[in-house]
């Protein structure tokens, strides 16, 4: 499957004053594109490039999955100026998009076609932001301070923080409650919980050493992490978290989650030398508990299998699997698309060093 760069026509339009319309078969009420200087199809993928530290070279790249089209940096295309210092987490809440940038230590709300809307910047003091979920008009941030913060969806204007544990990631909302692992850079083992009505004060859950993500499939939580800090060795553990009974249920081992329907993806991407690398994939169902270790991508080229794996995502629309992976300073990263059922579908850049999120819109 041949993939076509667009960035080369996007340029030339953008000189020209006109945008880009592709030429998909999209509905009437294209909104998202009011105000854009390129006009994007009604079927949207995002990914975020997390750069390098210190570079300010993170980007977005827009992904037309119909069309395999690509256009790399849609950020500077739309708003004429550079995303910033790694990009570490991508969200979309109410038909639009959130960015979490580390290094830069701000969060951006773009609309549909990638034009920012807000922005909140976090001081020194607040620390750097890590990931977001967003609910009920609210989007909480974690941040490095041992803090989880509450800011409006619209606005991003800040309205208040609560504190957690040592270096919170990943967070989800589940049933009212906000859920986020801390690693305390190999240091901590909890996993906090802040009731969302309350937003007043975080319970606190002993999972195990060094978590670093946290997903939910079919209403039921899975953390993933290291197992130990750095240099002990890692065990990369994949559990299910129950928050009746506040217990952990260990399912095998790890580096990346995925969900779709009742299904579980794992990837294990392993390496002895931080060289030379090694993934397997397999899935967990939720319903009966059961583990495939089968890997559920078919045909799928050597790459996936010996490269190093940055990212693994799966269309909620559609459950085609995506995976990324990075060449860091090397060069772009590469996708790899499959079908819900594993068929290999193509390859294509990133767009970008470090793919490390997507976002689906349509």
């Amino acid at each position: 499957m041949k993939f076509r760069n667009l960035m080369t026509s996007v340029l030339c339009l953008l000189a020209m004053g006109a945008g880009f319309v592709a030429c998909d078969d999209d509905d009437d009420d294209n909104s998202w594109n009011n105000g854009a200087p390129v006009a994007l199809p009604e079927d949207r993928v995002f990914i975020l490039n997390e750069g390098s530290w210190g570079m300010n070279n993170s980007n977005l790249t827009f992904y037309n999955p119909r069309s395999g089209e690509t256009v790399s940096d849609i950020y500077y295309a739309q708003n004429g100026t550079h995303l910033g210092d790694t990009g570490q987490d991508l969200i979309t809440y109410d038909d639009d998009i959130y960015v979490v940038m580390n290094g830069s230590s701000y969060i951006v709300r773009l609309n549909g076609a990638g034009v920012e809307q807000a922005r909140y910047s976090f001081t020194e003091e607040q620390g750097q932001p890590r990931y977001a979920v967003a609910e009920d008009g609210k989007v909480y941030v974690t941040l490095y301070s041992g803090n989880v913060a509450r800011l409006d969806a619209k606005t991003l204007a800040f309205e208040k923080m609560v504190p957690v544990g040592n270096n919170p990631e990943q967070i989800v909302e589940e049933d009212g409650k906000l859920y986020c692992v801390n690693s305390g850079w190999g240091y901590d083992n909890r996993l906090s919980i802040i009731d969302v009505n309350r937003f007043d004060v975080a319970e606190h859950v002993e999972v195990f050493t060094n978590p670093q993500r946290i997903i939910e499939c079919d209403d039921q939580l899975f953390i993933q992490g290291y197992g130990a800090a750095y240099p002990d060795p890692y065990t990369y553990p994949v559990v299910q978290f129950d928050p009746v009974t506040k217990s952990i249920t260990e399912i095998g081992q790890g580096t990346h989650m995925a969900a779709y329907g009742h299904t579980l993806y794992i990837a294990f991407c392993y390496s002895p030398d931080w060289v030379n690398y090694t993934t397997t994939y397999y899935t967990y169902d939720v319903r009966t508990g059961r583990v495939d270790n089968t890997s559920f991508l078919k045909n799928a080229p050597t790459e996936v299998t010996t490269g190093n794996i940055y990212m693994l995502e799966v269309n909620p629309e559609n459950g085609d699997i995506y995976v990324g992976v990075t060449h860091y300073t090397a060069g772009n990263g590469d996708i790899y698309r499959f079908k819900a059922d594993g068929t290999y579908v193509g390859t294509f850049e990133s767009g970008g060093q470090g793919p490390n999120g997507m976002v689906f819109l349509d």
